[in-house]
């Protein structure tokens, strides 16, 4: 059970407190979840028990969570950036248990738009940015 939204300490508390708005049950361990830029969709990044991956992608609407799609992939989930993508693509970097960095169009999730060999084993943290700053910049991933 998931989806909870962490809000800051105010001069009434203490401590930040975890206040669960909405639920949903999942089959798979969660790994990483982010909102999608510009948007009221979420996708979460995970494994399955057998060592598959799983791609879900939520949506917010009326108060209540909605599985737009879903997709197992071979190798498990470990992280992802919407850092590198433009509000336009806003396609998703993933890195994966056996260190492939892929490149997902989430409108089609069947097949990345690019692969390459990241690491030799499990990438565990991912990012990216747009480049310097002027214009669009370069896309950038670490």
């Amino acid at each position: 059970t998931w989806v909870m939204i962490c809000e800051p300490p105010t001069a009434t508390m203490e401590k930040a407190q975890i206040i669960t708005h909405v639920q949903e049950n999942l089959n798979y361990t969660v790994y990483d979840a982010k909102w999608i830029p510009s948007s009221a969709k979420f996708v979460v990044l995970g494994s399955h028990a057998r060592g598959t991956g799983a791609l879900s992608v939520f949506e917010l609407s009326k108060g209540k969570v909605n599985r737009l799609k879903e997709s197992e992939k071979k190798e498990s989930f470990k992280c992802g950036t919407f850092g590198a993508a433009s509000l336009a693509q806003r396609h998703l970097a993933t890195g994966d248990f056996a260190g492939q960095l892929m490149i997902w169009d989430l409108e089609r999730p069947e097949l990345p738009v690019y692969t390459a060999r990241a690491h030799g084993e499990i990438t565990n943290c991912i990012d990216g940015c747009g480049g310097l700053g002027i214009g669009g910049g370069a896309p950038e991933l670490v």
